[in-house]
């Protein structure tokens, strides 16, 4: 981009802009096609600069610009959305419904699969969020907007009701009271994500709004209902005031009475998985005892065998060419490169499976831990046989790799050995950055909004 015009979008200088527009008609198109983040539109959005976008817009090519995505998946109606640049936001709807894109544009969903109505519930921008409705009401959007899912399988209203935005609550149940009685992809109600996240006030609301006594008993995946929650998270206000709008007059006696069933029902997931890495942990530890002995007795009986006498001179005295000593490798003359490599997987084989036994011993059980144990028992495996698939070519004849016949079948077994690495080690890295990549909702910034890591780099 043009540094005189990304001077101009930051200042919001219009006089600048039309200067530019005047050298070179074709500069913001220009901007648009090369940039690689945000264009000038982007930067106006986010700083409100509300004359500089209406100049823009009154380009030929600014619906280009419209759609255009930053780095984060959002065009500049998602940045409006998350700055609360009301007046930008109007424009930019109002240009969009003069091309019929108005609903394109308010259904457009970032990197993390939301809305702009999803970044204003997150954000606590009403006026935007009542905007965006608005304009969805007339392009027949608005219900979709409410029901769209995140990546996360959240609509904007469980979003609103995770960062306990009760206002924001209000105003999406009276368009999208649908959306409110949707599930989470984790079998869940807007009303377990209020306990999960201890959003009583949200809580509050929205019982007395939706009045459904069959969807306030509702269970989760794991059988159970809002009340076992707020008593496994120890929510005694949110406990007291479920027991007390479902009509119980003696609220002490209905705590103790349900401490025990709540304790069984909050542990099951818990305790299964607590069961399944213990019942793991042994043939875990066995199977890299194994690992490791056989790539310790790899490494110490290379393939081909070692010398059994020292050659260091002839029988005149003379040094020979290729001397050797008694218990040296033959493989490391014959094959010194093969060699380097069969030593080098072996003992990385040997101290993953070392590793391994280590974590499980230690009785390690977290998340982090599971994922750790995962990828080195892989990269034990791997590396074990990958030395065994050195030392079966290092011993192979030569005389039968000359066959047609032996030579398609090694190569089939060399195909076959790489697409299972593969797509082990595919497998292997989905599941840690899956991990790795999954966010907390719930932690806000001095501010009180969303410490979002996608919003970070707007």
């Amino acid at each position: 981009m043009d540094r005189r015009l990304c001077d101009a979008a930051l200042e919001g200088d219009v006089t600048a802009l039309c200067q530019l527009l005047q050298e070179d008609p074709l500069a913001l198109a220009k901007a648009a096609l090369k940039c690689e983040d945000k264009n000038p539109l982007h930067i106006a959005a986010i700083l409100g600069h509300v004359d500089f976008v209406k100049a823009i817009l009154q380009v030929d090519f600014a619906y280009i610009m419209c759609l255009a995505r930053d780095q984060d998946g959002r065009n500049p109606l998602h940045l409006a959305a998350v700055y609360g640049r009301l007046e930008v936001l109007q424009e930019l709807l109002y240009a969009g419904s003069q091309v019929n894109s108005a609903h394109s544009m308010c259904l457009a969903r970032d990197r993390d699969g939301r809305n702009p109505l999803h970044l204003a519930a997150m954000y606590d921008r009403l006026e935007v969020l009542q905007a965006l409705l608005d304009a969805g009401s007339q392009a027949n959007s608005a219900h979709p907007m409410c029901l769209a899912r995140d990546r996360d399988g959240r609509n904007p209203l469980h979003l609103a009701a995770i960062y306990g935005r009760v206002a924001v609550l209000q105003v999406l149940i009276r368009v999208g009271f649908q959306a409110a009685l949707e599930k989470t992809d984790g079998g869940g109600t807007i009303l377990h994500l209020c306990i999960i996240y201890n959003q009583l006030e949200a809580l509050k609301m929205l019982v007395d709004i939706l009045k459904h006594p069959e969807f306030e008993n509702t269970k989760n995946e794991d059988g159970m209902t809002i009340l076992h929650l707020a008593m496994y998270y120890k929510q005694h206000e949110t406990v007291k005031y479920i027991l007390q709008k479902s009509g119980v007059d003696n609220v002490k006696s209905e705590l103790a009475r349900l401490g025990h069933t709540t304790g069984a029902k909050t542990s099951n997931f818990s305790t299964g998985l607590q069961h399944l890495i213990t019942e793991s942990r042994s043939w875990i530890q066995v199977a890299c005892s194994i690992i490791a002995t056989m790539a310790f007795q790899a490494a110490m009986s290379p393939p081909g065998g070692v010398w059994q006498d020292d050659l260091t001179v002839d029988s005149h005295g003379t040094p020979v060419p290729n001397p050797h000593r008694a218990g040296e490798a033959i493989m490391a003359y014959t094959h010194p490169r093969r060699y380097e490599l069969f030593v080098f997987t072996s003992q990385i084989s040997f101290w993953a499976a070392l590793s391994t036994i280590i974590i499980t011993i230690c009785d390690f059980t977290g998340s982090l831990a599971r994922l750790l144990l995962s990828l080195l028992l892989y990269i034990a495996i791997v590396t074990l046989t990958t030395t065994h698939y050195i030392s079966i070519i290092s011993v192979y004849p030569k005389c039968l790799t000359q066959k047609r016949s032996q030579r398609t079948a090694l190569a089939g077994l060399v195909l076959l050995y790489g697409s299972v690495c593969l797509l082990g080690g595919m497998l292997v890295i989905a599941v840690v950055w899956r991990k790795l990549k999954r966010k907390d909702p719930v932690q806000l910034n001095h501010l009180g909004e969303p410490r979002d890591s996608a919003a970070a780099h707007v």
